[in-house]
This record gives C-alpha cells, structure tokens and sequence, in this order.
C-alpha cells in the first residue's frame, strides 16, 4: 500500500473508531493503563495497516488487537506485581558488624571452595537448581535426566559438601589466616 494511502486509511480507522477501542479498555482497566492499551492497539494498526478488513469487519479486528494488547498488560501487571512481592519478602537487613561480614565472607569462600572441587556435572546440577532456582524437572531436562536423578544428585552433593565443610583441616581459625 501506498504510504499516502496507508496515512489516509489509518485516519479514517482512528476517527472511526477511536472511541471504541478507548472504551473497550476503560471498561476493563484504570484510565492511565486505558490510555496506553489503546495507543498501543493503534500502533498494531498503523504496523499491520494491510492487514486491516474493511467495513463493517474494522472494529471486531480492532477489538481482537486490544484483547491481546490487554492481555500482554496484565501479563506485565502480573509480573511486576510477582517481583515486588518477592522483593518485599527479602526484607531490610541490619548492618552486620566488620567482624560478622569477615566471617561470612570467609564462610562463602569455604562453600565456593568446595564447590569448585566438586565433579563438573555435580557443579552444574547445584548451578542449575540453586542458582538458576530450576525445578528438579527442568534440570533433569538440561542435563538430559529425570527429575528423580537430579534429587538423589543433589542429596549425595550437599552431604558432600557437608563433610568438606566440616573436615578440620578445611575450617578457617577466626582471626587467622587460611590454613591452607
């Protein structure tokens, strides 16, 4: 289609039609989010202005475009509002003491220590859940297991680890030094 053309047939949808698809969405959402989903709506038309049916076909196409475009809103809602909680969930911390961040940091150089010394595939199976926070089933997958393998995985490498942590020879003297 011809730009002018284009420009002309998507000022005839948006007189027509703009109304419409703003109250399609005050219906279904605050005004400030009501504004954006039908800016949106018409950014898809401008975008898909070949696609457009013609007549009386124009704004049930408009209407299909913003339940999707609402749908992608609450989506978004729904994940920010996830996040937050979560974020609120992890709290304030108080201030730790210089003594109490040095033993910690020492503790975390100990457990990260003994993760490196850990089987490759071990290491990946404690990245996978721990870090990446995947459930059993979906690590199973990355690695080309079963869920039950990537449980019984992980009991053998936290007793594992366990028993590095707690070996004499492996523990910092608080004040001191490494040992090693």
């Amino acid at each position: 289609m011809r730009p002018d053309l284009a420009e002309q047939r998507f000022q005839e949808i948006y007189s027509a039609h703009q109304r419409h698809v703003l109250a399609y969405f005050l219906r279904r959402t605050d005004a400030t989010s009501a504004r954006d989903g039908a800016a949106e709506t018409f950014l898809v038309t401008w975008r898909r202005i070949g696609e457009v049916p013609a007549g009386d076909s124009t704004l049930p196409w408009l209407y299909g475009v913003a339940r999707r475009v609402l749908a992608n809103q609450r989506r978004s809602r729904d994940r920010s509002n996830a996040l937050s909680q979560k974020l609120n969930h992890l709290g304030t911390r108080e201030e730790s003491s210089p003594e109490v961040i040095v033993l910690r940091r020492a503790e975390d150089e100990e457990m990260l220590d003994a993760v490196e010394r850990l089987r490759p595939e071990d290491q990946e199976v404690l990245r996978l859940v721990v870090w990446e926070e995947l459930p059993h089933a979906q690590a199973g997958e990355v690695i080309g297991t079963s869920a039950h393998a990537i449980t019984q995985r992980l009991y053998r490498i936290t007793k594992h680890l366990a028993r590095e942590l707690q070996r004499p020879g492996r523990q910092r003297q608080a004040g001191g030094g490494d040992p090693r």
